[in-house]
């Protein structure tokens, strides 16, 4: 290209000939002539010496902006070359997301005014940052990272939020490799939920739901829990990003602390809070609870457990087995009673004497021993009775017969009329050896009725 053919606007390559803090003069390629740039046509960007961009020898392009045809040079100007080069590299880095560095120069109503590569960007206020800030001129003279989210001629829009927004989840998917089934780790509540409470560490959060915050049921987390409170909790599932909590499994149960303190033999206080078929609920202590089996309530086998006992009783009962790993444990409140059948020692036949304690329609109860026998109404007298009150009186002590025993059962039967008839013969056999040379002709009928009537005369 010669020097007649070039013409203003004409796009021309030349070789850096001399530099200087304002100007560079440039050997035009193929015309023979020199052309100058001076600094503020050099580059957008903000330098203070044109030395700052180019060199001696260096080879570059600039656009031909005025001829001096008498002098024979150029003005040159490479500010629309970069400006294009400038925009073709934005392109490029939008098509990439590609992060760069923006200096921020000025705020407005919307947002902020930011330069990178000598020109101005705009950044939404809700672009700036991922948290909230009222007041933007804190960012004013910040160097941000920033990603194009929108580019044209007329307008260039970045955001530093959406670079903050990778960040973040690169390093959430960093900590979540770090964060396994069985860590214990320090967290804060960050958020309370009725099913639960979220719970974060640095840039992932887990949540802690409601039935894993205690051993104890919780009815709504906030009763236990507040938002910025300091916990720590352990994992207990992993499932993809999501990271289940528990509060409880880093605690004793309810069952592990009263095992701790108690053992078998021990008496404990407790209150009835089921009554089932089988026996009872009783719990000792907030959530943990036994049974007492109906042939452990009392030594009575003929007490009515569901009959006198009720939801709501406080017992005081004796712990025979506890399992806090199976949260099983057998009470029994007879333990700490006393039975008074373990000493009575009778047998069938045996004659026992006792002091009527009841009289009843079809008999009486005689304490004999300690317990109560029963003497039935056919075994009073060998005569039919109607009333019991007619022939016995209460506190009125007599001779019997034991005719059943059953210490397991609490059971003793007895009879007045077979030890009187007992005495009967044992009177009539001394008779006989006293009266051996008395009148043979008496018979046995007539002597055994004579020494009945005396009897009970």
């Amino acid at each position: 290209m010669n020097y007649k053919n070039i013409k203003e606007g004409t796009i021309v390559t030349g070789k850096v000939y001399q530099v200087k803090d304002n100007e560079v003069i440039v050997v035009v390629e193929g015309a023979q002539t020199e052309g100058t740039i001076y600094l503020d046509n050099l580059t957008t960007k903000d330098v203070k010496s044109a030395k700052e961009i180019v060199k001696e020898g260096d080879e570059i392009q600039a656009e031909v902006k005025k001829k001096d045809d008498e002098a024979g040079v150029l003005l040159l100007s490479r500010i629309g070359i970069e400006r294009k080069e400038i925009f073709e590299d934005l392109q490029n880095k939008f098509s990439n997301e590609e992060v760069f560095e923006v200096v921020v120069k000025d705020i407005n109503k919307g947002g902020l005014i930011a330069r990178a590569y000598g020109i101005d960007m705009f950044m939404p206020a809700r672009e700036a940052s991922l948290e909230y800030t009222e007041d933007l001129s804190t960012f004013k003279g910040k160097t941000l990272e920033v990603k194009l989210i929108e580019i044209s001629r007329k307008k260039i829009v970045v955001s530093h939020k959406s670079v903050q927004r990778e960040a973040q989840r690169e390093k959430k998917q960093e900590e979540l490799k770090n964060i396994q089934t069985g860590d214990v780790l320090e967290g804060t509540v960050s958020k309370l939920m009725p099913y639960g409470a979220f719970v974060r560490f640095e840039n992932v959060e887990g949540l802690l739901h409601v039935s894993e915050i205690s051993h104890h049921k919780v009815n709504n987390p906030s009763d236990l829990l507040k938002e910025g409170q300091a916990i720590t909790v352990k994992v207990i599932d992993v499932q993809g990003q999501k990271r289940s909590l528990s509060l409880k499994a880093l605690e004793k149960t309810p069952w592990e602390k009263f095992a701790e303190t108690h053992k078998s033999g021990d008496k404990v206080s407790g209150k009835v809070v089921k009554k089932m078929q089988f026996g009872i609920l009783v719990e000792v202590e907030k959530d943990v609870a036994g049974i007492i089996n109906k042939q452990d309530y009392s030594w009575d086998p003929r007490f009515n457990l569901a009959g006198n006992v009720n939801v709501g009783d406080e017992i005081e009962v004796q712990i025979l087995s506890i399992d806090p790993e199976n949260r099983k444990m057998q009470l029994s409140k007879k333990h700490l009673e006393y039975n008074p059948w373990e000493d009575v020692n009778v047998k069938v036949g045996e004659e026992v004497s006792g002091e009527i304690a009841s009289i009843q329609s079809n008999g009486a109860l005689v304490e004999v021993k300690g317990v109560y026998a029963f003497l039935p109404i056919g075994e009073i007298k060998d005569e039919r009775i109607e009333n019991v009150s007619d022939v016995l009186n209460e506190g009125e002590v007599i001779n019997a017969v034991v005719l059943k025993f059953d210490r397991k059962k609490w059971q003793m039967v007895i009879s007045k009329k077979t030890f009187d008839e007992k005495k009967i013969r044992d009177e009539y056999k001394k008779h006989l050896k006293s009266e051996n040379q008395e009148d043979q002709s008496q018979t046995l009928g007539e002597l055994f009725a004579d020494k009945f009537k005396n009897f009970n005369k």
